[in-house]
């Protein structure tokens, strides 16, 4: 599913007028009434009659102009408040105003604060409030009286229908524009927004529904939209054939685990095992591999040479002769941060020409010599933490600007980057940037990125290059968590759990 910019909706809705022929007051025609079929079905499923709708000057108050004579039409009590001065009103906005005006419709203007007590009353009456007042093109702080409306709909605990984006975040990326509308749905216009695929819009937007408006959906096609949200169909996975051996599925090294961590290396190789890959190889320090051995039936397991429990540059050469007989390596969990390791990894990557898949340690290894991956075909695994040693930039201001961050971040070393978090983006300069909406707080849990981990690097040895392996991973490692959580819930949840319901969530 496409996501979009403000300015790309512009362009799309720009083509579809100018070069279609659809006329724009059609496109409002048509956002309005689906605003007011979803805002019925709400009324009538429980039995309720009265409406707010709260408009603004612009085209997202005319949506709710054409929704108000709609529910109007069905019979329902519909007051609508306007945040402006009338006479400022125009274009399609203000053909709209005029009918319901003429219908006899209850209209006011709401442009002194001594007028918000009757605005409060209405909406403690009504059984329904639709918000109206900003569209996708806010980019200011909210201030003044539609600062206070937007309290008084937060307080009032009414449910809420926002009109393609809550009023107060930001289209392009999700900031809170110093205060916003907290929806329970946002019925957003033709493509997803940019606004609410991600957090903080994404816990104000509530149920997300994508409406049809007459724009034909090919029209993205015309323009460079690059972000996309992670649906089933991205993912699907093909048939086996049967005429089949395990040699067709990847052979895939993990290098992984020290004396003290050696859970995270056993979640790994299971993962990359339990997601289809033909052969894992796990490569851990001398000191441990007994214990690896003895637990981790399906997977081939090599003790090296190590220091200390851990490997250091006398590994190397051992970890190049078993990658020689893979696909491709995955490097990190629960290596250790000592600085034996840190030279250990740099060495692994300078000399490895294999695709690698790097997580944890090897990315602390790495995040004073980010330079050093350009050119090889890497895919980072970083969660926020980790992102901002590669990044240099903070945690916060990571969150702020989370699609710049990643923007930046694989023009500047050109890989394929996943940024772990509530909403996972992964993307590369070349094939675009993808959003994950699979997996549930209880994964927020020692052992998880292991496992996904070890998920993306056996879609990798599985011929699925680049961005395609992580979204692949990413998407069921969510989607196991999912159905983990249904059976243990949120607080419970380990990665064991997500581990135990890979092979379900991937099941045709």
């Amino acid at each position: 599913m496409k996501i979009v910019s403000n300015g790309e909706m512009r362009e799309i809705e720009s083509i579809a007028i100018n070069s279609l022929g659809i006329p724009s007051v059609c496109l409002m025609e048509n956002a309005g009434r689906v605003v007011a079929e979803h805002a019925s079905e709400y009324l009538f499923s429980c039995k309720r009659n009265n409406v707010v709708i709260l408009c603004g000057k612009g085209n997202n108050g005319g949506d709710g102009f054409v929704a108000a004579r709609y529910l109007f039409n069905r019979g329902f009590d519909v007051k609508v408040f306007v945040v402006s001065s009338i006479g400022l009103i125009s274009g399609d906005a203000k053909k709209n105003l005029d009918i319901i005006i003429n219908m006899g419709i209850y209209v006011a203007e709401i442009l002194q604060k001594e007028q918000l007590k009757f605005l409060e009353k209405s909406i403690k009456e009504s059984d329904l409030v639709i918000d109206a007042l900003y569209g996708t093109g806010l980019d200011r702080e909210v201030s003044g009286i539609s600062r206070d409306i937007i309290d008084i709909v937060n307080g009032s605990g009414k449910y809420v229908i926002s009109v393609d984006i809550p009023s107060g975040i930001n289209g392009d990326n999700g900031h809170v524009e110093g205060c916003a509308i907290k929806a329970n749905a946002t019925i957003t216009m033709q493509f997803l927004k940019k606004g609410i695929a991600v957090y903080p819009g994404v816990d104000y937007a509530g149920k997300v529904v994508v409406a049809d408006i007459g724009i034909p959906n090919n029209l993205v096609d015309n323009i460079k939209c690059r972000y996309n949200m992670i649906s089933q169909d991205d993912v699907a996975l093909p048939k086996r054939m049967r005429n089949t051996h395990k040699g067709d599925y990847g052979k895939l090294l993990i290098v992984a685990g020290s004396k003290d961590m050696t859970g995270a290396a056993a979640l790994c190789a299971m993962s990359a095992i339990k997601t289809g890959c033909g052969i894992v190889k796990l490569a851990v320090p001398k000191a441990i591999q007994g214990i690896m051995q003895s637990s981790l039936k399906e997977i081939i397991t090599y003790g090296l040479n190590d220091k200390d429990g851990a490997f250091y540059l006398g590994s190397v050469g051992e970890i190049l002769e078993l990658a020689n007989t893979v696909d491709a390596v995955a490097i990190g969990p629960g290596l250790t941060c000592s600085g034996d390791v840190k030279e250990f990894v740099k060495e692994v990557i300078l000399r490895l020409e294999k695709p690698l898949v790097l997580d944890a340690d090897a990315l602390n290894a790495i995040s004073d010599s980010v330079d050093m991956i350009i050119g090889k075909d890497v895919i980072l695994t970083p969660h926020m933490g980790e992102m901002s040693r590669l990044s240099g930039v903070s945690v916060d201001d990571i969150n702020n600007n989370i699609y710049e961050t990643v923007e930046k971040f694989i023009s500047k070393y050109k890989v394929t980057l996943v940024l772990k978090g509530s909403r996972t983006v992964i993307g590369n300069d070349t094939e675009g940037i993808y959003i994950n909406c699979t997996g549930n707080p209880g994964m927020a849990t020692a052992g998880s990125g292991d496992v996904l981990t070890g998920m993306i690097s056996s879609f990798l040895v599985q011929r699925l290059k680049g961005v395609k392996a992580a979204i692949y991973g990413v998407y069921y490692h969510g989607k196991a968590g999912d159905m983990a959580s249904e059976k243990y819930g949120e607080y419970g949840l380990t990665a064991t759990n997500i581990l135990e319901y890979i092979p379900y969530a991937m099941k045709m």
